[in-house]
């Protein structure tokens, strides 16, 4: 008996032993194969340059401000960029390259194609804000730039209204304030006429929820008043107003915008109320004027300027 539980205590203790080095031997081939892959990633990651610092690399040439222009085509690319105002932007946080797909932080060679800033600024938008790219290829604007026969007009892009290296959020009180120098950049004189209203007014003086251009236009998607599809359209008009002003009838749509109203242009009636109106302005700062003078002239008759009048 006690034979007998001596050996079964020394197989145990065999079997625990064969274990024990079963159990290293596969340890020590798992870190092996842990160096083998880990070594060569951190040495990749190691030579690889992190993107927070790609901005940094690219600022090193471009922040600096005699670095000129360039010239693509008929236009002139500035090859600065401010860095504050660039990290205050909606995409400060973004590496350079997620814009400029294509380019290194390496010493690059000067691009002066304009079909190709225009195309990879485009794909870059895109790349973030598909939706919104979508709706601009189907509007107007996004018209423009498949219309090869667009009368010599220039298409708008992307950057053309939100900016470069200095772009708001759409949001803020600054951009919804620059909205109408924005599309007054080709559509001049609209911006004046615009301002002219209570809305021009109201944001100039700093009511944020005051309508811009976009408010009523749309932004991405606008269409011309003729398409049905236009949210300034016969159909539609009436239930943009309602977005801001929800007690609006059909009367309210008849509010004019972008008239001059001394202009022969003008609808008669307006043109009318309007001359009138600075007719009446005239003759009546006229009158007073003179009012003015023959007092001033009686008063220095009757000597009540010098002391030598008054009874």
């Amino acid at each position: 008996m006690a034979g007998g539980a001596r050996n079964s205590v020394s197989g145990l203790a065999k079997e625990f032993t064969f274990l024990m080095r079963w159990a290293f031997s596969a340890f020590v081939l798992y870190l092996a194969a842990l160096m083998l892959v880990a070594v060569p990633a951190l040495a990749q990651t190691q030579t690889t340059v992190p993107e927070t610092s790609l901005t940094d690399r690219c600022l090193t040439c471009h922040r600096q401000e005699y670095l000129g222009r360039l010239q693509v085509d008929e236009q002139q690319k500035d090859l600065y960029v401010d860095p504050a105002a660039y990290k205050d932007s909606a995409h400060g946080l973004l590496p350079c390259n997620a814009c400029h797909t294509g380019f290194s932080h390496d010493p690059h060679q000067m691009v002066t194609n304009a079909e190709f800033f225009a195309e990879t600024a485009g794909e870059a938008c895109r790349n973030c804000h598909d939706d919104q790219f979508e709706m601009y290829k189907q509007s107007y604007h996004g018209t423009l730039t498949r219309d090869i026969a667009s009368d010599g007009v220039e298409a708008p892009e992307c950057v053309d209204c939100h900016g470069t290296h200095a772009i708001q959020e759409v949001a803020t009180l600054e951009y919804r304030q620059s909205i109408q120098d924005v599309c007054g950049t080709c559509h001049g004189g609209r911006e004046s006429t615009f301002l002219d209203t209570y809305h021009g007014k109201a944001i100039t003086l700093g009511r944020e929820a005051a309508a811009t251009c976009v408010d009523c236009h749309g932004a991405h998607s606008i269409l011309p008043i003729s398409n049905p599809q236009s949210t300034l359209s016969r159909a539609n008009i009436l239930s943009t107003c309602q977005q801001c002003h929800p007690q609006a009838s059909q009367g309210f749509t008849t509010f004019l915008v972008h008239i001059t109203p001394t202009s022969p242009k003008a609808p008669v009636i307006v043109f009318l109320v309007a001359v009138f109106y600075l007719v009446l302005i005239i003759a009546v700062f006229s009158f007073g004027g003179i009012h003015t003078l023959l007092y001033i002239y009686r008063g220095i008759k009757d000597g009540l300027y010098f002391g030598k009048g008054g009874h």
